[in-house]
């Protein structure tokens, strides 16, 4: 039986925002995210934002910083 590959996970934090969290699974990127950033009020992960990251997609949300 094959190994899952960890892949890139880009999601968002309601009200605004970007992160990004390496995983095997969606369900373990969230798991992930959501444990980082417990305590804090102010980052709420959108659970429903979670995608595999591409290029381009790192690219257009790195861009907000230049």
């Amino acid at each position: 039986m094959a190994e899952l590959k960890r892949k890139q996970y880009i999601y968002t934090f309601v009200g605004g925002g970007w992160n990004t969290e390496w995983a095997k699974t969606k369900r373990g990127a969230i798991r992930q995210a959501k444990e980082r950033w417990k305590g804090d009020d102010r980052l709420i992960v959108n659970e429903q934002s979670f995608q595999v990251a591409t290029d381009e997609m790192l690219r257009s949300a790195m861009s907000l910083f230049w």
